[in-house]
Formats: C-alpha cells, structure tokens, sequence
C-alpha cells in the first residue's frame, strides 16, 4: 500500500482542480461564443449555466476524487490503477448526464459539457499520478 497521505491527495485535488477550472472557464467563454451554450438551456429552473457553475463543479469533483483515491490507497496495493478505472468509468457516465438532467438539451449544448468533463478527469488523473517534489 503506498504512502499517499490526505494533506497530499487534497493538495494534489486541488492543484486538478484549480488547472481545470481555468482551462474549462475558456472553453465555457469559447463555447458560448460559438453559441454552443446558450442561456435558453437552464441547468436548474430560472438558472442558465454560468461559468461560475463550471469552475465549482470542477473544483469539487477534483477535491472529491482527491479524497476517493486517499480512500482507495488505504484499501489496496495498486490504488492508481484502480483510481484511474473509476475515474475513466465515472467519465463516461457522465457522458449522459447532460442528456438525463437537462431538458431539452441540444447535441452541442451536451457535447460542450461532455469536454468539460474530460478536461476535469484528464487533470485529476494526470495530477494524481504525478510525484510534486514539495509534497514529498
């Protein structure tokens, strides 16, 4: 079992997180631009998305797989490799997502969101693996 340790994993959520939500921050700007997103489409009723709602989900989930892959680093030997299997899993489920939980949602609307989501799981699995010389 490897000596990954929370104050580690948090870091590492976060530094995925941070990176992701300015990299999905311009593609939201990019996307909406092209007219991809638009404020017809309302994620929750009377609330358009916003870039806002892009950099707290990719925050929070970085910072939630951070804590997933401490968990799984306890249990077993091969934690990233499990980790990255969850990870690749969890990203094609959410591959759906857009189509179950918004109404109405057009293809590029979706598609848009769906890049965002690989963008967050590209950072948390390239970060996670990767040795950051100050965490030790």
């Amino acid at each position: 079992m490897a000596s990954i340790t929370l104050k580690s994993s948090l870091i590492k959520g976060l530094m995925a997180g941070l990176a992701s939500a300015i990299m999905n921050s311009a593609l939201f700007y990019a996307f909406k631009n092209l007219g991809a997103i638009n404020d017809t489409v309302q994620i929750m009723p009377g609330e358009p998305l916003g870039v806002h709602n892009a950099i707290i989900s990719s925050i929070v989930s970085s910072v939630l797989a951070s804590i997933v892959y401490f968990v799984i680093s306890l249990i077993a030997r091969e934690a990233f490799r499990i980790f990255q299997r969850i990870a690749w899993f969890l990203l094609l489920l959410s591959f759906f997502s857009p189509f179950l939980f918004i109404p109405e949602v057009p293809v590029g609307y979706a598609i848009s969101l769906n890049i965002m989501h690989i963008v967050v799981a590209a950072a948390v699995i390239y970060i996670m693996k990767k040795r950051i010389p100050f965490l030790g």
